[in-house]
């Protein structure tokens, strides 16, 4: 296994996978339905997780984390005490005063002042990142989501007004198969004037199994084409030059300096723990996962984890498909680090598909076009 003492502080992703009701395009794990009976059992089923992991790769030593992430789900839904309870468990095993990002993900219609004051007040949290999806109305309603598009602003001024500043939101484009950029430019003109640092923008995919997918499979809904995909991304590009963002990933823009140092650390490859239901975790040369039933992790938090154990080549793949989602591209001094076979196999791939002007060569890295970020994934599997 790699030397854990010589890997950079992991982060820590938790997953709370409590929701109001499901989004009609969610594939996450999630419960649409909240027991208030289960949190103290979820408390402790996430504690008893941290004090495995500590065990179990850090030889009970306590852990300096380099960033925090509360995701799901619907974080918001569980109170504030909840999460000042877990953390002082967590305190046991992790140093959370170490992380450089704190975040906590968050619906518009939870985001009263008095629970902003209180999330200020009793917890680490200092970054927001806020479901709004769209500010549109008639997207809300479609894609089942809680809030209205006023709440959701008005959610932003809470937030400021509690004393958050970096604060970021999602948004989704290609909705429902509609023609022209109009609605797409409506949604990133109301984010304009909200002035945030930070937003991430996702296509609005079809996931097997979801309410969206049966009603596209029954005729009752349709898909944007690969074209109005395509239109509504070059405006998203577009968009971020006028108003300063820099888009650092293929779908996430910050003004500079907020960049998610979280996220960043995913697609740089550095180790996380993942706690909660089908939570994720990479470590080392070893892949884990927990089990997507609430049920089964609630009775044994670590009983039912998968694992998986990654080579070199494991590494190398991951790496070319990560870097190439980032502006900083495939970077020659990592790839250098790999064995000279998969840096023979790496040049080879790439003068193909920079021929083809798929990929650009820098001094230091390898990068995709601005053009052909939307082929990322497709040019990105060329490499395996």
């Amino acid at each position: 296994m790699r030397d854990l003492q010589k890997m950079e502080n992991p982060g820590l992703y938790i997953h709370i996978p409590f929701c109001r009701r499901k989004c009609t395009y969610c594939a996450f794990y999630s419960v649409a339905s909240f027991d208030r009976n289960k949190e103290d059992a979820y408390l402790q089923a996430l504690a008893a997780e941290a004090a495995w992991f500590s065990s179990h790769y850090f030889q009970g030593r306590r852990v300096s984390l380099g960033s925090l992430y509360i995701g799901g789900g619907t974080p918001s839904l569980l109170p504030v005490g909840f999460y000042a309870r877990l953390l002082e468990r967590l305190a046991e095993v992790f140093d959370i005063s170490s992380c450089r990002e704190v975040t906590f993900e968050a619906n518009p219609e939870h985001l009263e002042p008095d629970y902003l004051r209180d999330l200020w007040k009793y917890t680490p949290v200092r970054r927001l990142s806020i479901g709004i999806q769209s500010f549109r109305d008639e997207d809300l309603q479609k894609l089942n989501r809680c809030h209205t598009g006023q709440e959701a602003e008005k959610a932003i001024e809470n937030a400021r007004r509690a004393g958050f500043s970096n604060l970021s939101a999602d948004l989704i484009y290609g909705l429902w198969g509609e023609e022209g950029a109009a609605p797409w430019a409506e949604n990133l003109a109301r984010l304009a004037s909200l002035d945030l640092p930070h937003f991430s923008a996702y296509a609005l995919s079809l996931e097997p199994k979801t309410v969206l997918w049966r009603r596209v499979e029954q005729g009752k809904a349709k898909m944007a084409s690969d074209e109005e995909i395509e239109r509504e991304y070059r405006y998203l590009q577009a968009f971020a030059k006028e108003h300063g963002f820099l888009h650092y990933e293929i779908s996430n823009l910050a003004k500079p300096g907020f960049e998610a140092i979280h996220n960043s650390n995913y697609w740089r490859n550095v180790p996380y723990i993942g706690l909660g239901a089908s939570a994720h975790s990479y470590i080392g040369d070893e892949r884990s996962w927990n089990t997507g039933r609430l049920g089964d992790y609630l009775q044994d938090a670590v009983g039912t984890k998968e694992r998986e154990i990654l080579d070199e080549a494991d590494h190398y793949h991951e790496y070319v498909m990560t870097a190439l989602r980032t502006i900083q591209g495939v970077e020659k001094a990592r790839l250098a680090g790999f064995r000279e076979d998969l840096q023979r196999e790496f040049r080879q791939r790439v003068a193909v598909e920079i021929s083809v002007g798929n990929i650009v060569e820098t001094e230091m890295s390898y990068v995709m076009a601005e053009d052909r970020r939307l082929l990322t994934d497709l040019v990105a599997e060329h490499f395996f």
